[in-house]
């Protein structure tokens, strides 16, 4: 009776452990790779989910009701660093937690928000440096938003995307206006 590894020409017996221990190896090395590529599969799949939730709360009623309301007023001259503009900053300190933290990649954030971190951060630059004259703290008072804007100009740069200029300020808040529509009042029920 022959053995089925004879009639494969596998090596069986003593002069034999080269080729299991190849066998071993190569089990393990598909068995890693197979690991590694789930894992890309799951932090592409969490990156996804993050821009999502991003998208969700950048856009949500609330979200577009304080926008609209901050782009009113500064188009009517009332460029007070306010309460409302604080809610629109504190998003934006949110988003550069994420990238401090690595929830996101500094490509990806570049790609969906840099924008709105670029035009927001223009605009609220002067109150924010005025807020931190009257902090104990002042280098903690919106540093992730900061840090987050000197980020999302970086890379600009370095795919050669104009810098914004302060008359592109003007443009971005009739746009805000524009996409963020009528407001609703936070009371009433959508349909």
């Amino acid at each position: 009776m022959t053995c089925i590894f004879d009639l494969f020409g596998i090596p069986w017996g003593k002069d034999s452990d080269w080729f299991w221990a190849f066998c071993q190896f190569v089990v393990i090395t598909v068995t890693l790779f197979l690991i590694y590529l789930q894992f890309r599969t799951q932090t592409a799949s969490h990156i996804v989910q993050t821009v999502l939730d991003i998208d969700e709360r950048w856009n949500s009623d609330h979200m577009r009701n304080i926008r609209y309301e901050v782009c009113s007023q500064w188009s009517k001259g009332n460029k007070e660093f306010d309460g409302a503009c604080e809610v629109i900053a504190e998003f934006m300190e949110d988003l550069g937690t994420f990238m401090k933290i690595k929830a996101i990649p500094a490509e990806v954030m570049w790609e969906v928000q840099s924008w709105n971190i670029e035009h927001y951060w223009m605009m609220f630059q002067p109150g924010i440096a005025e807020e931190r004259k009257k902090v104990e703290e002042p280098e903690t008072y919106y540093s992730g938003f900061e840090s987050l804007f000197g980020k999302m100009v970086k890379i600009g740069e370095q795919k050669s995307v104009p810098r914004k200029k302060p008359k592109d300020v003007d443009e971005f808040i009739k746009r805000e206006i524009r996409s963020t529509g009528v407001p609703k009042p936070n009371w009433q029920e959508t349909k």
